[in-house]
């Protein structure tokens, strides 16, 4: 996630003009650090702190209040709106779908504010994974193993990736994964919200809430980044070996709109 901090959430942050911000699973701190650098930005921290004392690290920042607990007990306690939020937790259907059903329901994200998404691409846009699967009720669970996940693969691995959490066995199917819970949120939330999703490390979704037809001049900015970060490299790839100039000539293309959009 901090990849994204740094390249896309910070700026979005700073051109949307945002104060506030709820980051849920912030395990060490290392994007809360990142956000800090942002002198106008408020941090609220939602994680159970497992790996890290937060309280004890933040204990002495008056811009960052920690809520150590669980995200979906500590939702229904606050009443903050938040410009932003950042989501980054339990990697799960039952828990993602049940984060935005709260956030929704009791008004937690501002109009025009955006919500963030780690893993929305493989391994855990469409496969559960549980960090204390006794939490998740059981009719909302997969089988799972603590077993790794290999690319292109729907069944666990001993030797793929993330062999130490309890994943789900098999990939894909209703109420599996993180891409698949927003995807069920957004089918209740019709002309709400409007979503796209970057898909270097792992996957980065972005959700504005807006009631416009226009639109976040922000979002609308990145969605065009996020569609020639995807799309033209396939395209360009695709070409490289049969068609060279037609490749040289999208690079070029690609080049010119980013430089435009101000991102090289």
């Amino acid at each position: 996630m901090r990849f994204f901090a740094n390249i896309v959430i910070k700026p979005y942050i700073v051109r949307s003009g945002y104060r506030s911000l709820c980051e849920i699973g912030a395990q060490l701190g290392n994007n809360t650090e990142e956000l800090l650098e942002i002198d106008s930005l408020v941090i609220d921290i939602i994680d159970p702190c497992l790996d890290a004392d937060l309280c004890e690290a933040y204990r002495d920042n008056k811009r960052v209040q920690v809520h150590k607990g669980i995200s979906l007990d500590v939702l229904q306690r606050i009443s903050d709106q938040f410009d932003c939020i950042l989501i980054d937790g339990d990697h799960n259907w039952y828990t993602v779908y049940n984060e935005l059903r709260t956030i929704e329901d009791r008004g937690l994200i501002k109009p025009g504010g955006t919500i963030f998404f780690h893993d929305v691409c493989w391994p855990y846009g469409r496969r559960d994974m549980y960090y204390q699967p006794e939490l998740i009720p059981k009719e909302f669970t997969h089988p799972y193993k603590r077993q790794g996940i290999v690319r292109g693969q729907s069944e666990l691995n001993g030797s793929g990736r993330n062999a130490g959490f309890y994943n789900a066995v098999y990939e894909g199917g209703e109420r599996n994964g993180v891409l698949k819970a927003i995807e069920d949120f957004l089918k209740e939330n019709r002309g709400e919200y409007k979503f796209f999703s970057f898909e270097e490390e792992h996957g980065l979704g972005v959700l504005l809430k807006t009631r416009s037809t226009i639109g976040n001049t922000t979002f609308n900015k990145y969605l065009l980044i996020a569609q020639y970060r995807s799309f033209v490299p396939r395209l360009k790839e695709m070409t490289r070996h049969k068609f060279p100039a037609l490749y040289s000539s999208l690079k070029e293309l690609r080049d010119k709109a980013l430089r435009k959009l101000g991102k090289r």
